[in-house]
């Protein structure tokens, strides 16, 4: 398989990129512009609060194009000097749909209570759904040249054809390949099994962005209370023994490679006792 990627940004520590819905639409606006202006194609696509995913196919040269141009266009919402891109080439169908579905998932991971689908800031809810007639707006191409550079902030032309909500979001159905990841997965619960499997570490680790990404304890919530229920059947760190919780803090130490202090606070364990430990 030749051209496929997984592009991602490492997450900020201390602040946020998108703070609210007009900051998201300009992040999901923002994508077909560096996308369809640097011959690359999105597949699949997630815009966290302080980091995003896509999953793209297109020339290496092109694709690093494309994320560069998006992280400079993201400036206008925050300063991101110091956050690091990665691009890991994808050499199979198994692993293009675990990192669809890691993509997807990202949400559910962070702690956000509601299935990938309900989250609007993806591309999870295009796939295998009815055509919504309803959803359909007016052209880019009929905005007046001042409205459609205030839209897009670039004279591009390439997409005039594409359709604008009342919202003034671009539908991202016009610029990612939905049909494409369908025919991948062939049906509905094979994508939905990608994005219940519980990919996290084994992908962040593959797109070799562990050890320079720092999480959020908002963040952890979520792999926590997974941890709790598949390892230790257990629905919260807090209803663990203290030996479990001591085991917990090894397996986020090895995953994540936090920090003492705050694993012992995640864990509610002691610090001195992880340093012998660890």
């Amino acid at each position: 398989m030749e051209n496929h990627w997984h592009i991602c940004t490492d997450g900020l520590e201390k602040n946020v990129i998108f703070k609210s819905d007009t900051d998201y639409i300009y992040g999901m606006n923002s994508i077909p512009v560096c996308a369809v202006g640097n011959q690359v194609t999105i597949l699949a696509f997630c815009l966290m609060s302080n980091h995003v995913h896509f999953i793209a196919h297109g020339e290496e040269d092109n694709c690093r194009k494309f994320i560069t141009q998006y992280k400079k266009r993201l400036t206008a919402l925050t300063n991101l000097s110091s956050t690091d891109i990665c691009i890991k080439h994808i050499n199979d169908d198994d692993y293009l749909m675990k990192a669809i579905g890691y993509v997807l998932r990202n949400p559910v991971s962070a702690g956000i209570r509601l299935m990938p689908y309900h989250y609007d800031w993806s591309s999870a809810s295009l796939y295998f759904k009815k055509p919504d007639s309803g959803r359909l707006g007016k052209k880019i191409g009929t905005l007046s040249y001042r409205s459609k550079r205030e839209l897009l902030h670039s004279q591009t032309t390439l997409l005039d054809e594409y359709i604008l909500t009342e919202k003034g979001l671009i539908l991202p159905e016009c610029y990612v390949d939905f049909e494409y990841v369908e025919n991948l997965f062939r049906s509905p619960a094979r994508l939905m099994y990608a994005m219940s499997r519980n990919e996290n570490m084994e992908m962040e680790l593959s797109v070799d962005i562990l050890h320079k990404t720092k999480y959020s304890d908002e963040e952890l919530s979520g792999t926590i209370k997974e941890l709790c229920e598949e390892t230790f059947q257990k629905s919260s760190a807090d209803l663990l023994s203290i030996e479990d919780r001591y085991r917990l803090a090894k397996i986020l130490h090895n995953r994540y490679r936090l920090s003492r202090k705050q694993l012992a606070r995640l864990t509610m364990t002691e610090p001195s006792l992880l340093k012998n430990m660890l």
